[in-house]
């Protein structure tokens, strides 16, 4: 472990302690299998409290989506090229600026929902905690008690990624519609991507904390900082891993029967299963860096009182 890491790092040494003592021993691999096969109805059940929590969302995706096909319907796109009356020119122009206000219109609606989900993350971390610390929860009333005890934290986490959501869907919106260099825009892109992805992993260092420990939200950014910096090839890997859900939403379009199948599958299990990767490789991670901290904190202690007792001598 670095010395620079264990030197910055905050613990919340009491709620550490707990972690240690119901930690439970082997391998993660096994660990996932026994709590997210072995608990499978517990994940299901927590996938589901969380959807309700997506609900604004799917209605702001739904909104846009109905918006798009009236786009789409109530003007002539395909037809009358100077041909018939009235005569509209700019077709194409026309569709394209209506399509961007509604690309923009549905992310500006899924801020709102972007927050609200997340108050549903923080009771889902919670279960899914204590389902992997070995307890039996129950499963509404531990998923309530994570949105009462850390609302305040995942509104915050929320509300910065929804913005940066908006950003993102912003950059992508203007490539090609507005007049900026071409290499700018494909930056522009990217950076944001970029961005996304670091506050993703930086949000998830944080949940994980807020529902196992007691720390200021600021404390919590700066570990999350330091985990995601300092462990940058694992996070990266297990944030690709944990967005297995989202890659099977690609294969949707392959036929009818395998898009209900993929929709099914992440109905019922698909946030419990991102929820489960994190908290265990963090768990890991935990165990491991807050370890060397309180370790080192002993040594010192030691080292001190040590001294003292050489001086009254």
């Amino acid at each position: 472990m670095a010395k620079n890491l264990v030197d910055k790092l905050y613990v919340d040494e009491y709620n550490h302690e707990y972690l240690l003592k119901n930690y439970q021993e082997g391998g993660r691999f096994k660990l996932f299998s026994n709590v997210f096969f072995g608990k499978i109805g517990a994940m299901s059940k927590a996938n589901w409290m969380m959807l309700l929590f997506c609900i604004p969302a799917f209605v702001a995706i739904f909104y846009a989506a109905y918006r798009a096909l009236d786009i789409e319907s109530s003007v002539p796109f395909s037809s009358n090229y100077g041909l018939g009356y009235p005569v509209v020119t700019d077709l194409e122009e026309i569709y394209r600026n209506l399509t961007f206000k509604n690309n923009m219109l549905r992310a500006l609606l899924l801020i709102p929902g972007i927050i609200v989900g997340f108050l549903g993350l923080a009771g889902a971390f919670n279960v899914i905690k204590y389902e992997c610390l070995g307890f039996n929860v129950k499963i509404i009333k531990t998923f309530f008690k994570g949105i009462k005890n850390n609302f305040i934290t995942f509104l915050w986490l929320g509300l910065v990624n929804a913005l940066i959501f908006f950003q993102l869907i912003a950059s992508i919106e203007h490539y090609g519609n507005f007049d900026m260099a071409l290499g700018w825009q494909i930056v522009t892109i990217t950076l944001s991507c970029i961005l996304m992805a670091f506050s993703a992993i930086i949000s998830l260092y944080v949940m994980t904390q807020a529902a196992l420990y007691d720390m200021p939200l600021l404390k919590m950014l700066k570990n999350a900082f330091l985990f995601a910096t300092s462990f940058l090839l694992q996070s990266i890997l297990i944030f690709i891993i944990s967005l297995v859900p989202v890659g099977l939403l690609f294969l949707m379009n392959v036929s009818y029967f395998l898009q209900l199948v993929v929709i099914m599958i992440c109905a019922m299990l698909g946030f419990s299963y991102i929820i489960c990767i994190w908290t265990i490789y963090t768990h890991y991670v935990f165990n491991v860096a807050f370890g060397a901290v309180l370790e080192s904190r002993n040594a010192k202690g030691k080292k001190k009182n040590k001294h003292r007792a050489a001086k009254a001598q």
